[in-house]
């Protein structure tokens, strides 16, 4: 007798199989980019007036809701606000050129230039890490602007208040919360595929989530959660 649903096992395994990125390959990840953290504070060290400030793991890896098929890592870069100029075409060539002199041992391809941040290669892996800038007039809560790609507004953010945010949903919802902000993102990748006009930032889908979890959404039931989610 066939079935008429998805269970919440099945979801389980699918999210093993097809979705979540393994702890170990998420471990490798990581370490990648806190060695390039490394590297910067290290120079940093040395040369306490340059205008890079502090580089911090932010994104998917950052949260605990990368994908299997993570294709870069996410950095945040702050920058000193007072000498980084602000158009974003200006601000990621310039951020470009103080990264190739902070890493002088990397290859001049290994640090491309793209529409709003600077990818850094590691030839090594084959990994990218993905650096954007913030600037940053020195709030201790590292408050900063991002510069928009499309309309060059600033938009203020902070990846230790965005990883608070979030680490706190998941120690109130176990990893319930994390799995199901991972399933709405492969969804949302499936019809990227299919439709390239669609846009639905993956942001935008934590925030969701969190909305919903706060507001007494039972998460551990994955059917329900997300058949709830698509309601709102």
């Amino acid at each position: 007798m066939s079935r008429d649903h998805v269970s919440h096992a099945d979801l389980v395994r699918f999210a093993d199989e097809r979705v979540n990125l393994k702890r170990d390959d998420a471990s490798d990840l990581r370490a990648q980019a806190n060695r390039l953290r490394d590297r910067l504070e290290t120079y940093l060290a040395d040369h306490p007036d340059f205008a890079l400030r502090k580089m911090m793991l932010s994104g998917s890896l950052a949260k605990g809701t990368a994908l299997k098929s993570i294709s870069d890592i996410d950095v945040g870069c702050y920058v000193s606000s007072d000498t980084a100029p602000e158009k974003i075409s200006d601000l990621v060539d310039w951020l470009a050129k103080k990264l190739e002199t902070a890493f002088p041992n990397f290859k001049p391809e290994q640090i491309k230039r793209k529409t709003y941040s600077v990818g850094v290669n590691f030839i090594s892996t084959g990994n990218e890490v993905d650096i954007v800038p913030i600037l940053y007039a020195g709030d201790p809560q590292w408050r900063g602007d991002l510069v928009s790609q499309d309309t060059g507004e600033k938009l203020m953010t902070s990846v230790p208040m965005h990883l608070d945010f979030i680490r706190k949903r998941k120690n109130a919802n176990d990893k319930h919360f994390a799995q199901v902000v991972r399933f709405m993102k492969f969804w949302s990748q499936l019809i990227k595929q299919q439709d390239e006009s669609f846009r639905f930032k993956s942001f935008m889908i934590e925030l969701i989530v969190a909305y919903l979890a706060d507001r007494g959404l039972v998460l551990s039931d994955y059917p329900s959660a997300l058949g709830r989610s698509s309601l709102l």
